[in-house]
């Protein structure tokens, strides 16, 4: 039997992983498309680099910058310089291969197979992929928006609890700032963000539906700003986007299992950043698994930012009204902070 399984071998899965690893407990990590090019920014603040140390020296292509330009609905141009540290951007690629081989180094097991269902047992998981079944104590679901362990566990995320992001990787703006353009009528923005060796562009929205449009508009973005961007590759993806505080209650832990991560819906409800509560999650849920307690996880990240998420979906509809979203811009330039958790 398996002691512990992962089902996803994103940043939360592999850092899960690497955490356990550590403490002695060898998981079995489960994915067959891992690593591979997310549509993400990959932008990491300095807070993150705090909290994990090993940020600070990735030996992975990435960007560096101590300031962000940031125009707010009206097309005001505003810079914001950090106090302290830098933003750095990578490509989830790069990233997501570094975290898998870190989990591995420590004696992670990666099953590089396709879970296709779960059925519960007493005590135990029978995991099945598209090769056999496995025997599981402790399963982790850290397999994304659209988890298959959350879904068959608690349920899938509703429609209403995700949004939609857009964009392209692109060569031609590594030399570029940060740069934020937030979209006038719309909970969103568009971004620029240099990640070493090419850069990711995109529009990203907290409201599936505005989804028709996000094409239109960021071609116009990219044709004022940086026309010189030669395009590599397209993207479109679903990430969560908790709108109701009632989805942060439901308990993503149980006696022998825990979500993580995007599986578990845990990411800005304001910016949509995910990374640093991927890394956290992973973090906390080894300790409760390692204490033989994967309940604890509930009450673990509720106390270590679980306020910071339920405040931002109590605050996403204001922020993003015109008027209030020009003042937080500026609010962020005089407190040289940036928007991202």
């Amino acid at each position: 039997m398996i002691k512990v399984a992962i089902v996803g071998a994103g940043p939360a899965g592999s850092y899960c992983a690497y955490k356990l690893a550590e403490k002695g407990s060898y998981p079995s990590v489960f994915d067959y498309s891992h690593p591979r090019e997310k549509p993400c920014g990959g932008l990491v603040p300095a807070t993150a680099q705090e909290l994990f140390p090993f940020l600070k020296a990735l030996p992975i292509p990435h960007s560096e910058r101590s300031t962000m330009t940031m125009i707010t609905p009206s097309g005001r141009k505003i810079v914001v310089g950090f106090r302290k540290g830098k933003i750095i951007g990578f490509s989830r690629l790069k990233f997501d291969q570094y975290l898998l081989n870190m989990a591995v180094n420590e004696g992670a097991d990666l099953v590089e197979e396709k879970v296709i269902g779960l059925e519960r047992k007493y005590g135990w998981w029978k995991v099945r992929t598209q090769k056999q079944s496995y025997a599981v104590k402790t399963l982790v679901g850290a397999d994304g928006v659209n988890s298959m362990v959350r879904r068959n566990i608690i349920g899938s995320l509703s429609k209403r609890d995700k949004g939609v992001c857009f964009g392209y990787f692109v060569k031609g703006l590594e030399n570029e700032d940060v740069t934020i353009k937030f979209l006038p009528g719309k909970k969103g923005y568009m971004w620029i963000i240099p990640r070493g060796e090419d850069t990711s562009i995109g529009i990203g929205s907290m409201e599936i539906r505005d989804s028709p449009e996000l094409k239109t508009e960021l071609a116009t973005f990219i044709s004022n700003f940086c026309p010189q961007a030669e395009k590599i590759s397209e993207w479109t993806a679903l990430i969560p986007n908790v709108k109701d505080s009632k989805t942060f209650r439901i308990p993503i832990a149980g006696s022998n299992w825990t979500l993580i991560g995007d599986a578990a819906g845990h990411v800005d409800p304001i910016t949509g950043s995910g990374i640093i509560y991927a890394l956290l999650d992973g973090e906390l849920a080894a300790e409760a698994i390692a204490e033989d307690n994967p309940e604890l996880f509930n009450k673990m990240w509720i106390k270590t930012y679980g306020q910071q998420l339920l405040r931002a979906t109590k605050l996403r509809g204001w922020i993003y009204k015109q008027p209030l979203l020009e003042v937080y811009c500026m609010y962020l330039k005089v407190q040289n902070a940036t928007p991202f958790a």
